[in-house]
């Protein structure tokens, strides 16, 4: 932290002086709340809460939420403070200085001490627990991470005949080996046994770490939540679990939205919907219940592609379809149908990308099936999706297509990124030029 704010005080005063060729008023208030508006955004971000095994990635996107966590406070700051006239000149040299200055160092300093440790220096001895026959997992691993600067100075294996001496057997292992921290399994642990052991690791300043074995649990992230006085642990089974996750995605779905229905739909809509009245008689417009997130269901809208009929909420569509109109079958050959549902999207129903939804009929035939196909519904359903991106789009007409459609829909689910989105998005605008 002080290395760190030595180098924002470096460029703020060097950046002031290039600018202004002296130091001049406000100079000492605006150095003043430069170093408090960093304080207070390494606190709201946790800037600083890394780990031993925290990754290059993790750090660089912390450190860049502090830094525009501070862009924002000193921002605000010229805002409100009206009576002087501040320079953007300034702003914008002192952010290039400051945040590459301090990008740099966080990458340096992350290498630096991980070189450190792997010289034998800043190492935390470490003692595992475990049942008896149990995989050592965690140690194999360990062993192959020097730079954490973990040493494992014993394992400790638990016979079933010996669960009753299990804290008698730890202490013997920890006391005058300089232990630092315990490793113990959460399957071995009931209340009396774990308030024994912290008592004695309190007494001989060594930290407890429960280890939880859910290798078969696909889950992205583990959070504590506090009932009361009951600690819950809470499973993040995908990407989009994470509140931050889904206010990025919210946030693109709005703005992405908003640009098609302004920049496209306004003049390209009532061309498509003047195709659609002359064509065939019938509304413009198609509306259909269909499955959202967590099965609930909505309005899903489309440009009208069929003759009006009785069928629509129970028969799919199929190739050479008598009930296609000649309008109908170029707006779904280039997907032109589906561009009502910016509006789902702006109403919180859809995303832009994610798995595509399917009337409700579908949903029940299918659930029953294809396995996990209901995990489909984990998140928002989305424009475009990466089975559509990859060509699995409009019938399916047999269960292989079904099933690596759903294979897809939940290899997007568990792996989502805002990268992803994009590639999915520039992948599904080259489909629709091929057609």
């Amino acid at each position: 932290m002080v290395v760190e704010l030595l180098l924002l005080n470096g460029a703020f005063i060097s950046m002031f002086y290039y600018k202004h060729g002296a130091f001049q008023h406000p100079f000492p208030s605006l150095l003043l709340y430069v170093n408090f508006a960093w304080v207070v955004s390494i606190a709201l971000t946790r800037a600083y809460d890394i780990k031993r095994s925290s990754t290059l990635f993790s750090i660089i996107r912390g450190t860049a939420s502090a830094l525009l966590m501070h862009m924002l406070l000193v921002f605000a700051f010229y805002v409100f403070q009206q009576e002087y006239r501040y320079s953007r000149e300034l702003l914008l040299w002192f952010y290039s200085t400051g945040f590459a200055s301090i990008m740099l160092y966080r990458i340096v300093f992350h290498f630096a001490i991980r070189q450190f440790r792997k010289k034998g220096f800043n190492y935390r001895n470490i003692v595992l627990v475990m049942h008896e026959g149990e995989e050592d997992q965690l140690s194999s691993f360990i062993g192959n991470r020097p730079e954490y600067g973990y040493h494992v100075k014993n394992v400790i294996r638990i016979r079933e005949s010996e669960r009753d001496r299990t804290n008698e057997i730890i202490r013997a292992q920890c006391e005058g080996n300089e232990i630092h921290e315990i490793f113990f399994p959460i399957s071995m642990v009931n209340y009396s046994l774990l308030a024994d052991l912290i008592h004695f690791a309190e007494e001989n300043l060594i930290r407890v770490r429960l280890v939880a074995d859910f290798r078969w649990v696909n889950f992205t992230d583990l959070e504590i939540e506090r009932i009361g006085d009951l600690p819950v642990i809470k499973l993040h089974t995908t990407p989009l679990d994470n509140w931050n996750n889904q206010l990025i995605k919210r946030i693109f779905d709005i703005l992405f939205s908003v640009l098609v229905i302004v920049c496209l739909l306004s003049w390209l809509m009532p061309l498509l919907a003047l195709a659609v009245i002359i064509d065939s008689r019938g509304p413009v417009f198609f509306r259909q219940k269909r499955t959202g997130r967590d099965n609930r269901s909505f309005w899903c809208y489309k440009l009208r592609t069929m003759r009006v009929n009785t069928e629509s909420d129970t028969k799919q569509a199929t190739r050479n379809d008598s009930r296609i109109t000649r309008v109908g079958g170029f707006l779904r050959k280039t997907s032109l149908d589906e561009l009502p549902q910016f509006f789902n999207v702006l109403l919180g129903d859809m995303s832009v990308v994610g798995p595509r939804p399917h009337m409700l009929k579908h949903t029940t035939e299918f659930s029953a099936e294809v396995d996990r196909f209901m995990e489909r519904h984990k998140i928002k359903p989305g424009i475009t999706g990466l089975a559509q991106s990859k060509g699995y789009r409009g019938e399916t007409d047999d269960f292989e297509k079904l099933k690596n459609r759903v294979k897809l829909d939940l290899f997007y689910v568990n792996n989502w990124s805002f990268l992803f989105d994009l590639k999915i998005i520039l992948d599904t605008v080259k489909m629709m030029f091929k057609g």
